[in-house]
């Protein structure tokens, strides 16, 4: 099972954002406390140094009803637990509370205020002056973890209803992200896939200059060189069998392509009366008979493992024997000729047994044997894996000596070919090109 890179980084981004929004508020809310804690501290001060000043005349006069009115008024405040009056001795002379002690210490003997934290409350201590005479203290009591936590209470949840949308927020941008970042990935995977199903055009937009993007570049590279390659054997199929193909490509240390002297047998073939066809079929027909002849003829010959050389005009140049050496090169050029010469008779005769009109396809036949330079010849532009020298020559003579549906071949071929075929002798002829005599004979099919 494939867990898909974007979970992972939304999962990732999503732990990274939990995480800072955890700090934050941590930072915050110890902040915002310690922030409601000062505040509240100055908020008891103002109380008491209020109630020093309204106490002062109620306990002087020893009003127990006004200081008590006072007090309650003070403890009306909100967190603020205890209000009391001291005088100068610490005995407590009002309080909001009925089990005070009588007697406190005082926190304003030396000073005019006094804050005192004690177990999350604050004491706040205003000295009672009179005409400049000390007459006792007033303190204020406030809860200051009440006020806080109250307070953080809801600044916790407001904390976390904004970390949820926040979270919410983040792990939606971090999906799309993270889908934007992986999505290159994916095209590559789904690049590779087709690669591998044999698709050898797939490619992969690079969307950026990052590893990514040099991973999708290397890919493209890689595909296109896979192209070139089987552009090529494509190619060098239409030349050889498919079993020349074969060794070629398990065994390409065995073949040489360099150059070199290799004894082959050569087969030149050429259409008769093609030249006078071409001015009655017209260009478009022309073609189309031509590619539906060497269709035909060039079937037949990579059946028995000729390299097909080149076509030229309504001709054609095979051989046997090279790229992949074989000792019986010249029966199988023969063999070839034959089955070209069959096909093409089968061809003709289907036509007519149609009944429609068609243009009758006729061949002549020279092969050759003999030693020719092989290998790739021709410029750093462009190359081509050809036969050079005399036996190429030969075996064209030879073919035009070849009446349509004749196959004819010189001494050379005929005594490789033993008493499998049978042949016809024709004497010797003295050859264009060639500087001796020639035996001709005609393969009889």
């Amino acid at each position: 099972m494939i867990f898909p890179l974007r979970f992972k980084l939304a999962i990732l981004s999503s732990v990274l954002l939990v995480g800072a929004i955890g700090t934050i508020s941590l930072v915050v809310l110890e902040r915002s406390a310690q922030a409601l804690a000062d505040e509240a501290g100055k908020r008891a001060v103002v109380l008491a140094q209020q109630l020093a000043r309204n106490a002062r005349e109620p306990l002087l006069l020893e009003d127990d009803l006004r200081l008590s009115q006072l007090l309650a008024t003070v403890s009306n405040e909100s967190e603020v637990t205890v209000t009391r009056v001291l005088d100068k001795s610490g005995r407590v002379i009002a309080s909001s509370r009925d089990d005070e002690a009588e007697i406190r210490d005082r926190m304003t003997r030396e000073k005019e205020l006094a804050t005192w934290p004690l177990g999350g409350m604050l004491i706040v201590a205003a000295r009672m002056t009179y005409r400049d005479l000390d007459i006792g203290e007033a303190q204020v009591v406030l809860d200051v973890k009440a006020v806080t936590g109250r307070a953080i209470r809801a600044a916790r949840r407001q904390v976390l209803v904004a970390a949820g949308i926040l979270l919410g927020i983040g792990l939606v941008i971090a999906f799309v992200v993270s889908g934007i970042l992986s999505r290159p990935l994916r095209q590559l995977r789904l690049a590779v896939n087709a690669l591998a199903a044999g698709d050898l055009s797939a490619r992969v937009q690079p969307t950026s200059r990052d590893e990514i993007g040099v991973l999708a570049r290397a890919f493209n590279e890689m595909s296109e060189s896979l192209g070139e390659k089987r552009r090529i054997e494509t190619a060098f199929r239409r030349y050889v069998s498919d079993h020349v193909l074969r060794e070629v490509i398990d065994s390409p240390e065995s073949i040489h392509l360099k150059g070199e002297l290799r004894e082959v047998s050569v087969i030149y073939l050429d259409i008769r009366k093609f030249t006078r066809l071409t001015g009655t079929l017209g260009p478009k027909r022309t073609v189309a008979f031509l590619n539906e002849c060497f269709d035909l003829i060039t079937a037949r010959l990579l059946d028995h493992g000729a390299t097909v050389d080149k076509y030229i005009g309504d001709a054609i140049l095979a051989y046997l024997g090279a790229p992949i050496e074989t000792d019986d090169h010249a029966q199988r050029a023969v063999a070839a000729a034959i089955a070209v010469q069959r096909a093409i008779n089968e061809r003709n005769r289907g036509c007519e047994l149609a009944g429609k009109p068609f243009v009758r396809l006729e061949v002549g036949i020279g092969i050759h044997t003999g030693p020719v330079v092989v290998g790739n010849i021709g410029s750093e532009l462009k190359m081509d894996y050809t036969a050079i020298g005399e036996p190429v020559n030969v075996a064209n003579r030879m073919q035009a000596l070849a009446g349509p549906g004749q196959i004819k071949i010189t001494g050379e071929v005929r005594g490789r070919l033993g008493e499998l075929i049978d042949v016809k002798p024709e004497g010797t002829r003295m050859l264009e090109g060639v500087d001796h005599p020639i035996e001709v004979f005609e393969v009889l099919y």
